[in-house]
């Protein structure tokens, strides 16, 4: 990374404290940085092309980045995961080498370093306190993705919806703001729990009805998070 001073002392610390990297030593970290880049897309542009994640790792710095497929048929299109600041881009690129047909698309402004593959393999092999952090979170990505192939087999689109905002519910419980989804079209939330948009309004207005959210405009706000945990124990 060829930076000033302050520029790099800045991207230090936020890979420093990263969990990522939490394992490294200091003179490490300072090492690998000097083989990162950083790159910015704007709100609505596509950070991360098919062969751009094959020869890259991204770490997201700031913003939101969508991941989703989409059926080009009949345009039904799922949300994979949304990815934000700390999350790793990609890791199934990262494990197989091959190229990982997704879509992505920049729900803000977003920033991210950037390293490539072949080296973050290096990394892996010549610094084995990486996989101390580097492993957990491939475990969790997976069980992640486990989760939700089986939630769309075996709960219904009710459950699933609960489940969405549950999972995504403030963890300062006193706001009632959810987090990653906070301003996502309802288009997007339906993409989310694999359905269409008029099926989510119809739970929407069955939890507005039960006084547990509240809608302005695309945003959500909880405002009876007790009762929304009791509809996901009860689903």
């Amino acid at each position: 990374m060829k930076v000033d001073n302050t520029k790099f002392n800045y991207y230090f610390n936020l890979i420093k404290n990263s969990p990522h990297f939490l394992a490294l030593r200091d003179e490490v970290i300072k090492e690998m940085l000097e083989n990162f880049h950083v790159e910015t897309w704007r709100k609505g542009g596509i950070p991360f092309n098919n062969q751009g994640s094959k020869n890259n790792l991204y770490l997201i710095i700031s913003g939101r980045v969508k991941v989703y497929q989409i059926n080009v048929n009949n345009g039904n299109e799922y949300i994979v995961e949304i990815l934000d600041s700390g999350n790793l881009f990609d890791i199934i690129c990262l494990l197989d080498g091959q190229e990982h047909q997704v879509s992505t698309e920049a729900l803000d402004d977003v920033g991210a370093l950037v390293a490539p593959m072949y080296l973050v393999r290096q990394w892996i092999t010549k610094h084995p306190e990486f996989n101390q952090t580097l492993l957990p979170y491939l475990g969790k990505q997976l069980r992640f993705f486990e989760e939700s192939a089986t939630d769309l087999a075996l709960l219904n689109t009710w459950s699933r919806t609960i489940k969405l905002f549950v999972n995504h519910i403030n963890i300062n419980l006193h706001s009632s703001q959810l987090k990653l989804i906070n301003n996502l079209s309802h288009t997007e939330l339906a993409s989310m729990i694999g359905s269409a948009r008029n099926v989510l309004n119809r739970h929407l207005q069955k939890l507005k009805e039960k006084d547990i959210i509240q809608i302005d405009r695309n945003h959500i706000n909880i405002k009876d998070t007790k009762a929304l945990i009791e509809q996901f124990k009860n689903w």
